[in-house]
């Protein structure tokens, strides 16, 4: 059984219902404003002093994003496993 699957049974119980809801939202792909936000954070909590704020023209956008989308991708891989 998956992570996703033991805490959709966990938390609803009884209700299958709402087990299919927990599940899909948990596997659902991320969307862009998700990725954005997360890419963000871990920008500004792991750039050094000397890089630019997020904010004005960065370069390494596209870099944060596209290590977003892996990080993801692999957390949702894993609680998906069986």
């Amino acid at each position: 059984m998956s992570i996703i699957s033991s805490k959709a049974e966990h938390v609803y119980k009884s209700n299958t219902l709402m087990q299919e809801a927990y599940i899909a939202g948990a596997t659902r792909r991320p969307t862009n404003e998700e990725i954005v936000a997360g890419a963000k954070a871990f920008y500004e909590a792991l750039k050094p002093d000397s890089y630019p704020q997020w904010d004005s023209d960065c370069a390494l956008r596209a870099e944060y994003y596209d290590a977003m989308r892996l990080a993801v991708k692999a957390m949702q891989g894993k609680a998906a496993e069986e």
